[in-house]
């Protein structure tokens, strides 16, 4: 990650890294093409991810960091031009790889996206790999339930087959009460997709606290203030990881 980071602060272009020996042309700065910080909550994490690797002390910003970090990472975010909404669906076809040749996206975005290229196409998208960074968050979902009927539904989340079958046709990790046990990695097989391997010098990234997180968040993407901000838009990442 921060070799990737380099080639942005040193104004690095694609083309300039011999892209075209791909196929492919682009002029612009190398950079992740994220979704709108302000909205995201796996853009606000890439963010996060970009000031945890900028920082390079191991240690997550603090609130004295905010304005310093802000100001070198902003550049590195909006070298991309515009943020996307929905990137994955651009990016998936034949001419995306070439307007933005590395996305922020979710693990089981691309899983299920392999899924269901090698369904329809029966092999494999060889020409979109998914990169995972030395330093990385780890997502952990949690759910409260709040009445009966939703108790009655994290119990069906949990144990009914039929849906955790689903959550693997759709990319993701489920917990397996089977020790050794891994679901997700036996449905990729079964579709002969390379299933993701979790390597031993991985570096964990340690998010900055809330409130911390939110400044840089606004510091960055000049986001409008969250009074002023209509239900449902603009609302502060949780603590995740893309």
């Amino acid at each position: 990650m921060a070799d990737f980071l380099r080639l942005g602060n040193a104004k690095q272009t694609w083309n300039a890294l011999g892209i075209q020996n791909y196929g492919i042309t682009n002029g612009n700065v190398v950079a992740a093409q994220s979704s709108d910080i302000c909205e995201s909550n796996s853009a606000g994490t890439f963010l996060a991810l970009v000031a945890f690797t900028e920082k390079g002390d191991g240690k997550p910003p603090a609130k004295k960091d905010v304005e310093d970090l802000a100001a070198r990472i902003k550049p590195l975010l909006f070298a991309q031009g515009m943020p996307g909404g929905d990137l994955f669906q651009p990016y998936s076809v034949p001419e995306g790889r070439g307007i933005a040749p590395v996305v922020v996206v979710y693990e089981h975005q691309f899983l299920a996206y392999q899924a269901r290229f090698q369904a329809r196409t029966k092999k494999l998208d060889a020409e979109r790999v998914l990169l995972y960074p030395k330093e990385q968050f780890l997502t952990q979902p949690q759910f409260i339930a709040l009445n009966p009927g939703a108790d009655r539904l994290g119990d069906l989340i949990t144990h009914d087959p039929r849906l955790l079958r689903r959550a693997t046709e759709l990319g993701f990790r489920t917990l397996d009460s089977q020790p050794g046990g891994d679901r997700l990695a036996d449905f990729l097989g079964e579709h002969d997709i390379p299933a993701p391997v979790r390597t031993g010098d991985d570096t964990a990234t340690k998010m900055p606290t809330l409130d911390v997180l939110e400044q840089m968040i606004d510091a960055v993407g000049g986001c409008r203030p969250r009074d002023d901000t209509p239900s449902g838009e603009g609302a502060s990442p949780a603590q995740g990881a893309p």
